[in-house]
């Protein structure tokens, strides 16, 4: 079978479902660990809240930059694709966090 005949593969599609939605069920107790975390965390929280204000902030700048003229293409694309990366590194750790789950 090919790869992309394994694509197709009904069976593969939804064994690759179910792996996802385990991935993603909450315990019970998640609503709790988050809370926990928070109080037990709280330079953590700020830290990784400011990280992500930080990111957001400096991803518009770039974009300013760039409809300024102040960034070539290439340098902007760069750039952008390094902030993105971390935003989203930076967001799943704490979706990961809130629900209890440990989706990369």
């Amino acid at each position: 079978m090919t790869e992309r005949e394994s694509k197709k593969d009904p069976s593969k599609i939804k064994e690759s479902l179910d792996d996802i939605v385990h991935k993603l069920e909450q315990d019970s107790s998640s609503s709790t660990s988050w809370g926990d975390f928070i109080a037990s965390n709280k330079e953590d929280w700020e830290y990784i809240k400011s990280q992500i204000h930080d990111r957001q902030k400096a991803l518009k700048q770039l974009v300013t930059d760039k409809k300024a003229g102040l960034v070539g293409i290439d340098e902007f694309e760069m750039k952008y694709q390094k902030l993105q990366d971390e935003l989203s590194e930076l967001e799943m750790a704490v979706y990961n966090r809130r629900l209890g789950t440990n989706v990369k």
